[in-house]
């Protein structure tokens, strides 16, 4: 598989564990500028293909930005992390998980979930701000994110890790009952909602620094 290398920002002090942080569609590792910190952890946050300062490539799905992110975790030597991922990120972050079994300790899904059981209608995107990303990479990405996959869901018994499913109550993006039947499908599952919509993060910093920073201890 080609991976290509991706650009990062780190932060915080090395310890045992580090934090690695993935952004949603069209965003970068900047989205986590405010969060990161308050974490009080290492932290790592990446950009992935076409995203950012990371290269951009005539390929893209979200296989092969998981596999861009196990060679990158595998290049720093990392064998044991905590991952959160947001929207895009949280697809990409659950196939790391599924995929290297024993790799993340404890995985944060925000406003995400592995696949569709159905068709989705999603409406169109509208690139707001100064976003700097490949725009090759926004209908590629969506039309995975529509795919129905139920044999991701058959196989949710392999995210062994705790998983803390962070919902956006106000969401346009996310079915929130998705999210419910999602947390409760897993293994160890639990969901929390927020006040916000798709970016969580973005919307209620302070709620979401403090549900994921407990869950992280």
């Amino acid at each position: 598989m080609d991976v290509v290398p991706l650009a990062w920002k780190e932060g915080g002090t090395p310890g045992d564990i580090p934090v690695v942080l993935i952004h949603g569609l069209t965003g970068s590792s900047a989205t986590w500028d405010r969060i990161a910190p308050a974490l009080g952890r290492h932290w790592i946050a990446p950009d992935m293909r076409g995203h950012g300062a990371s290269p951009r490539h005539p390929d893209y799905s979200l296989e092969l930005m998981a596999a861009d992110t196990l060679a990158f975790l595998d290049a720093r030597g990392l064998t044991r992390i905590d991952l959160v991922g947001h929207s895009m990120g949280g697809r990409v972050a659950a196939l790391v998980a599924r995929d290297r079994p024993g790799l993340v300790r404890r995985l944060v899904l925000e406003d995400s979930f592995p696949a569709a059981h159905e068709p989705q209608v999603i409406e169109p995107y509208e690139v707001i701000g100064d976003e700097d990303f490949d725009p090759a990479v926004v209908d590629v990405i969506r039309t995975d994110v529509r795919r129905v996959d139920p044999t991701w869901w058959a196989r949710l018994p392999e995210l062994t890790m705790p998983v803390l499913v962070v919902g956006g109550g106000l969401s346009e993006l996310v079915p929130q009952e998705a999210l419910v039947e999602f947390a409760e499908a897993l293994p160890d599952g639990r969901r929390v909602v927020l006040k916000a919509g798709h970016s969580v993060h973005k919307e209620e910093p302070d709620g979401y620094v403090k549900e994921v920073a407990a869950f992280l201890r």
